[in-house]
């Protein structure tokens, strides 16, 4: 198993590699659904409907990495007996590399680093600073050299903070993304 995803991710390489991709500076958008369904504070937890979010990205792309800053907000309504939604607003610097090769999809996965406010609205319950990070994974059809659809996943996680234990979230989105 371990040699087949060497093998793999060696190819992967060599097919970027060769590949005559387009660089450049780029914008992205897109919108998703989070699937976790609690959020852990250190005196209570606050139970929603699953988050649903936007985000927009600026980055550089070469043939082999992408650069970008990227700024998430995410809301969740409460659905217990707490009252007003759970906000969070994130602004994340990630590094990711791409699979480019001869066909039009294109893998990508990569880390990023930031940090997050939490906000309870109605609640008088907000926490700023927060250190957060995520892995990204995503399978894209390149329309064309310009314009790529991607549906991505997200593993976001953040610290502890004055209200709130270390939480995490699995994020699906559909971005789109238009190169320059």
């Amino acid at each position: 198993m371990k040699k087949s995803f060497r093998v793999y991710i060696i190819a992967l390489l060599f097919s970027t590699i060769v590949s005559a991709v387009e660089s450049g500076v780029y914008v992205e958008g897109g919108l998703g659904k989070g699937l976790n369904d609690t959020l852990k504070g250190k005196n209570s937890d606050y139970l929603n409907d699953g988050a649903h979010f936007g985000t927009v990205s600026l980055g550089y792309q070469s043939t082999v990495y992408r650069f970008e800053i990227e700024e998430l907000y995410k809301i969740n309504s409460l659905n217990d007996d707490k009252k007003g939604d759970a906000i969070q607003n994130t602004q994340m610097l990630n590094f990711c590399f791409s699979g480019y090769n001869h066909s039009k999809m294109v893998t990508t996965f990569g880390f990023g680093a930031g940090i997050s406010s939490y906000k309870i609205a109605d609640m008088d319950i907000e926490n700023k600073n927060i250190f957060t990070y995520q892995g990204i994974f995503s399978i894209g059809y390149m329309i064309n050299k310009h314009f790529t659809i991607t549906p991505q996943y997200n593993y976001i996680r953040t610290v502890k903070s004055d209200d709130f234990d270390r939480n995490s979230d699995h994020l699906i989105s559909l971005t789109a993304r238009y190169l320059f």
